[in-house]
């Protein structure tokens, strides 16, 4: 302010304060960055990294003009406060969390019986189970109690009836929903869950017995199902396939011709490109997909960690997930910093984001992604929610023997005794053992021909 004083002192007497006040700011900036030319790139990073607000850039440019400092740098003032605007008006935004249930076929926790809410809030206390098991307990519990009122039956595990019409019932919605054929495991879940409340609250052993029946039923019916994440991880593609688009995405980007496009293609393609390394849950996503806490920046690497505890397994056995990614995935995250700014800004751009903690995906209007806005980006690459990539990882990585498995554990927090590593080591074993008895039939099958060749 100074220099212009000495050059404009006439032109910053008569100036007015907002005028005054936008200038001020904004000669500071360019010290701090020694501009002595700004441009339009420096003005967007200015009212980006300050969060400057469209009429005082309006104020601004109009501080511009009466200095007499040409056109040029007047319009880019204006293109940046019309592009602070447009941000903030866009409409089509979620604007909070819609992760929203509305119950239809389930009564809530406080209508169950008294006795029935003691055992589950016990149950909590104890953290005998996951927080995930123990709502998905209570949401199951709700559903054996409101189709057990439809039924003019009581809300009591040993009632026959009660549970034939929760069963009739389920299977019934499910099979409504899968093209007339019912997922076995709903089912088998469910009465996985029955079982485990009956155990918690004392019922008889006759209770149990009779609900690890149906239980087990379910089990071998879904046994001979084929799983549904095998034919939507068959529909999605591999990972490989996966990261493909997602670069195709990040060059569609750089070209599309609206602003929230370029900005909506980029937060899409870091979420199919991230899930690919790290394939996270969508809470997960939500609460740990931050800047400066499940994300850090490590500048002696040059590239960034991710670093949680998945909220599904806080509480158990469940491992710490630590992945230390390699520089070949700064592309995306740095994009979503950066989007349309100047790279010149990015480590300031990054300095910033990560001491206000921001979440890694947020909207054109700067509003943070929605719980359910991770699934969507999913579903429309893969076909299928972001859960698939957990399966997905184990896929690709099985091939590579220990080393891929114990890669696939670590990405997906899974603790060393999880039952879902020992069944691909499982599958592992057995691929090897097929593999090398069709090797050894194929070298006897040679043997053979070599011994007629002599004969």
């Amino acid at each position: 302010m100074e220099t212009l004083r000495d050059a404009f002192a006439a032109e910053l007497n008569t100036m007015p304060d907002p005028e005054l006040c936008a200038l001020e700011p904004f000669m500071a900036f360019c010290a701090g960055h020694r501009i002595v030319n700004p441009q339009a790139a420096d003005l967007n990073a200015y009212s980006e990294l300050y969060d400057i607000e469209s009429q005082s850039l309006r104020d601004l440019a109009l501080a511009f003009e009466r200095l007499g400092l040409g056109d040029g740098i007047c319009k880019c003032a204006i293109k940046a406060s019309v592009a602070r605007q447009h941000k903030v008006t866009l409409q089509g935004i979620p604007k909070r969390t819609n992760r929203r249930y509305v119950r239809s076929v389930s009564v809530p926790v406080t209508e169950l019986p008294c006795d029935w809410q003691k055992t589950l809030r016990r149950l909590r206390l104890e953290r005998t189970y996951a927080a995930s098991i123990l709502d998905r307990m209570e949401r199951r519990l709700g559903m054996f109690a409101w189709s057990a009122q439809q039924a003019g039956r009581p809300i009591d595990l040993t009632d026959t009836a009660a549970l034939k019409g929760l069963y009739d019932t389920m299977r019934m919605r499910s099979a409504l929903k899968n093209d007339g054929t019912p997922r076995w495991s709903y089912l088998r879940s469910t009465w996985e869950e029955l079982r485990r409340f009956a155990r918690a609250h004392g019922l008889p052993k006759e209770v149990w017995d009779k609900l690890t029946k149906t239980y087990e039923n379910s089990d071998r019916l879904e046994g001979r199902q084929q799983a549904l994440k095998i034919a939507k991880a068959r529909e999605a593609g591999s990972l490989p396939e996966l990261l493909i688009k997602a670069e195709k995405m990040l060059d569609a980007a750089r070209d599309a011709k609206h602003p929230q496009m370029r900005h909506a293609l980029r937060n899409r393609a870091t979420a199919i490109a991230l899930g690919c390394a790290i394939p996270a849950r969508p809470q997960d996503v939500l609460v740990h997909h931050i800047l400066g806490k499940g994300i850090v920046f490590e500048p002696a690497r040059g590239a960034y960690r991710i670093t949680y505890t998945p909220q599904k397994t806080r509480t158990t056995m469940g491992a710490t997930i630590d992945i230390p990614l390699l520089p070949d995935w700064n592309k995306f995250i740095d994009a979503v910093i950066l989007q349309d700014q100047d790279p010149r800004y990015l480590g300031q751009l990054r300095a910033n984001a990560i001491a206000n903690q921001r979440p890694l995906y947020i909207h054109y209007d700067g509003t943070p992604a929605v719980y359910s806005w991770y699934s969507r980006m999913w579903e429309t690459v893969a076909k299928t929610g972001g859960q698939i990539a957990r399966t997905l990882v184990y896929d690709e990585a099985v091939f590579s023997g220990e080393a891929g498995i114990q890669y696939g554990r670590c990405v997906n927090g899974h603790a060393p005794n999880s039952p879902v590593v020992a069944k691909y080591r499982s599958e592992r074993a057995t691929k090897a053992l097929v593999t090398q008895g069709q090797d050894i039939m194929a070298a006897g099958y040679g043997a053979d021909e070599d011994i007629s060749d002599l004969l």
